[in-house]
């Protein structure tokens, strides 16, 4: 539930229209592809060999700190953040998310949906080359003859196909696909543990809008957000809060994308705005109907908000609690739980029991929640195992 863009594009240019799913991405801070690539070109080109090994150095440490996180045990305390974030996360892969036809002299065609490729393919390679970007599938089209080879992925499991590509009209090679190489929008970080550094957000992962699809990870950022303003919700109409996702200047890297969330590690020395003592985590066996309080920035700063929880359910995934907001402010500021909350910590009895994810479309006021224990499985899965 994060308001969000897409970066979508056909094998010359970005898509600009954006559509709604009902549990919560909204269109909002758009970026254009030419920049994001006039951007990536500038990287590669000005920064040379030095900043690659550096790149990859990084990347390596960072693999290096999450096993270790997913080798430790699962605490039994955790920082309550409640933090907007922006968050963007790239693809492993290039997600066919439609499919168009190329006109030619022949007429409209398709050559991806002639080979079998379909909505929800993720290509992975052209040929023997990896392709994740724009400019990298271009490029390698550009570098095969008539009949090009493409492999992707179907439901986990990979497959080929033997394509022929459409001349564009600029006379460039084309597949006849609405692609997607990754996806930004605002959200909310829940805990932080600081014993190993790992941080987890949103509460659910985060899926292709036009196909349902999990995004696969290739890498991700997290970054301070500022909301700048809120559409209020109401019944049949989703609120969501707007602003500014921060990424110039992120302080953390996303590692996993879940159903049970995003998780990753903050940069050495990053401590998100409103940062609290740690709290008890609350077992999944004691989660109880009653009082609570919600945590959320719908203003510039993390407050607490009052809050209920209406019911509990048995192995819910990501909706382990149905809550309801009964704090007039935040009701007078939102109208409930809107678009960008995902994430928000729920507290009771002084412990930390779980996080937002949805709101019920019908009544903005009520929603579900995921439990902090669902989030822990996921976030350190070696442990887990071990314990079971």
């Amino acid at each position: 539930m994060i308001a969000n863009h897409e970066d979508n594009f056909t094998e010359r240019q970005w898509s600009a229209a954006a559509k709604n799913i009902v549990t919560g991405f909204l269109p909002s801070l758009r970026h254009t592809a030419s920049a994001a690539l006039e951007k990536e070109q500038k990287l590669v080109a000005n920064k040379g060999n030095q900043r690659a090994a550096r790149i990859l150095a990084a990347v390596l440490a960072a693999f290096l700190l999450w096993v270790n996180a997913s080798a430790a045990e699962i605490p039994t305390e955790l920082v309550p953040l409640g933090t907007a974030i922006g968050v963007r996360l790239e693809t492993d892969g290039l997600l066919v998310i439609g499919i168009i036809k190329v006109e030619t002299e022949a007429g409209g065609r398709s050559p991806a949906e002639e080979a079998g490729i379909r909505v929800g393919d993720l290509i992975t390679h052209v040929g023997a080359e990896k392709v994740t970007t724009a400019r990298q599938l271009r490029e390698a089209l550009e570098k095969e003859g008539e009949i090009v080879s493409l492999r992707y992925l179907r439901a986990g499991q990979e497959q080929q196909a033997s394509v022929r590509p459409a001349k564009g009209e600029d006379g460039s090679p084309e597949l006849g696909v609405w692609l997607r190489s990754g996806l930004s929008g605002i959200g909310t970080m829940t805990w932080y543990d600081p014993s190993s550094g790992v941080f987890a957000a949103l509460g659910h992962g985060v899926n292709d809008v036009d196909t349902g699809i999990r995004l696969p990870l290739k890498s991700g950022v997290v970054g301070r957000a500022t909301v700048d303003s809120i559409q209020p919700g109401s019944a049949g109409a989703p609120g969501e809060l707007k602003g500014q996702m921060g990424l110039e200047h992120p302080f953390g890297s996303i590692l996993e994308n879940t159903e049970a969330g995003i998780f990753g590690r903050l940069d050495p020395g990053a401590m998100p705005e409103g940062s609290r003592e740690p709290i008890p985590v609350c077992p999944a066996a004691q989660l109880r109907c009653g009082p609570a309080e919600i945590l959320s920035d719908v203003g510039g700063t993390v407050k607490s908000y009052s809050a209920r929880i209406l019911r509990v359910y048995a192995g819910g995934g990501s909706r382990d609690l149905l809550i309801q907001v009964t704090d007039d402010a935040l009701l007078s500021l939102t109208g409930g739980i809107v678009q960008g909350m995902s994430g928000s910590p729920i507290l009771q009895d002084g412990r930390l029991v779980g996080a937002v994810t949805h709101v019920l479309i019908s009544d903005p006021t009520r929603g579900y929640g995921i439990s902090v224990e669902d989030m822990l499985s996921s976030a350190f899965p070696a442990a887990e195992d071990r314990a079971a």
